[in-house]
């Protein structure tokens, strides 16, 4: 079995939208510890995200299985939870941040039966973000209407905190509630050094 794992390209985007449409997510399922999509994203979109945003592509034997996309600080700043920011229930003073250079890991997704890759994946994008310049990493769990814990434990695991929780509205799925957590770079450097698998890390760095 080949593995690789690249920088995406224009034209992984419909495959992005291949898996996005094989990871989606009931309201009937109250809990979800697999993941998926509850919001949608479509070809042009991920076209923009793959552009203008960090983006990395894993491959088996030829055939895409999973990605990951991070927004830099100019998109942050244009994206919809940016405008909303004053809406956020804040547990920390938004000021210290407000002004940094911030990130936001908009998607991170994988076909079942690829564990291994999507956290070689995982690291290397976030740990490019942060090496480009990024002081903080911002990114949201959905909590209602469904409860999306799938990518909580990874992101604790590299120095995640929760830092709040908002509530929004979209037109083609309804009320949504969110929490909203923060990776900050020093935090993560100090996290991945103390995990198991460091040197396994380490070994797959792009």
């Amino acid at each position: 079995m080949k593995q690789k794992i690249r920088k995406s390209t224009l034209q992984d985007a419909q495959d992005f939208v291949r898996i996005k449409n094989k990871l989606p997510i009931s309201k009937e399922n109250k809990n979800t510890k697999q993941g998926g999509f509850l919001l949608g994203t479509d070809n042009s979109t991920y076209k923009v995200y793959i552009e203008n945003g960090h983006c990395l592509t894993a491959i088996v034997d030829d055939e895409i299985v999973g990605f990951g996309i991070i927004l830099p600080n100019q998109l942050v700043r244009n994206s919809e939870l940016w405008k909303k920011r004053h809406l956020v229930n804040w547990s920390i003073n938004f000021n210290d941040i407000e002004y940094k250079n911030v990130s936001y890991i908009e998607q991170l997704a994988f076909l079942k039966g690829n564990r291994k890759l999507s956290i070689i994946l995982s690291y290397n994008l976030v740990k490019s973000v942060f090496d480009s310049g990024s002081d903080f990493i911002l990114t949201t769990t959905v909590k209602k209407p469904i409860k999306n814990t799938a990518a909580i434990p990874y992101i604790k695991s590299i120095g995640g905190i929760k830092i709040g929780n908002i509530d929004e509205v979209y037109p083609t799925v309804g009320a949504i509630n969110s929490d909203i957590y923060l990776i900050e770079k020093e935090t993560f450097h100090k996290k991945i050094k103390e995990l198991s698998l460091f040197g396994f890390l380490k070994s797959n760095e792009l």
